[in-house]
């Protein structure tokens, strides 16, 4: 099986957010036998992301895109994601209502753009937040998978952790082996 990591945002083009999300799903998708050969940052533009998804997915069975989830306009993955399968959004009440118990946690008044976060295709499988407001999904069509996570590595890794990695791992029974060989002293061309 292989897969292959979208990470979505412009401010990661722009160098001010570094991209750790890359490193923890690489190692994640290794230690489950899930092969990795690309790993892509696009902006936020719906016509260059269904090109990169177009792309990724006729190499790769699965695209785990993380970053654009948000309440705000430029927050697109989720919409182009389902836009990719032709999977119309609706309102997935259960998600608003955690969203809504969320922000009552955290004694604040959500503004109506943040339910866009509650829009999800009827065909996908939900993925909790458990430290954040914007749920994931999983869509699934004809053998493809799109994994949509959030961007904030605490709440990408928690959801990938709790709800991605236990889903995944029905899918495949391999393993990959690496061994880590640190050298002191001598360079690389010597030792090669």
């Amino acid at each position: 099986m292989k897969a292959e990591i979208i990470t979505v945002g412009t401010e990661i083009l722009l160098g001010d957010i570094l991209n750790t999300n890359c490193r923890y799903l690489s190692r994640e998708l290794a230690a489950m036998g899930i092969e990795m050969y690309y790993q892509i940052t696009v902006g936020d533009n719906e016509e260059r992301l269904l090109k990169t998804l177009d792309e990724s997915l006729n190499r790769s069975d699965i695209v785990i895109c993380t970053g654009g989830l948000g309440p705000t306009e430029d927050d697109i993955t989720k919409e182009v994601c389902a836009k990719y399968f032709g999977y119309e959004l609706e309102l997935h009440k259960p998600s608003l209502d955690a969203m809504i118990e969320r922000f009552k946690h955290m004694n604040r008044v959500p503004t109506k753009n943040n339910e866009k976060q509650a829009y999800f295709p009827k065909e996908a499988y939900i993925l909790k937040n458990d430290n954040g407001t914007a749920p994931g999904c999983i869509m699934e069509k004809e053998g493809k998978m799109i994994v949509v996570l959030p961007g904030p590595p605490k709440e990408m890794e928690s959801m990938f952790e709790n709800y991605v990695k236990p889903y995944l791992s029905k899918l495949t029974d391999d393993v990959i082996e690496s061994e880590v060989l640190r050298i002191i002293g001598v360079g690389e061309s010597k030792v090669e």
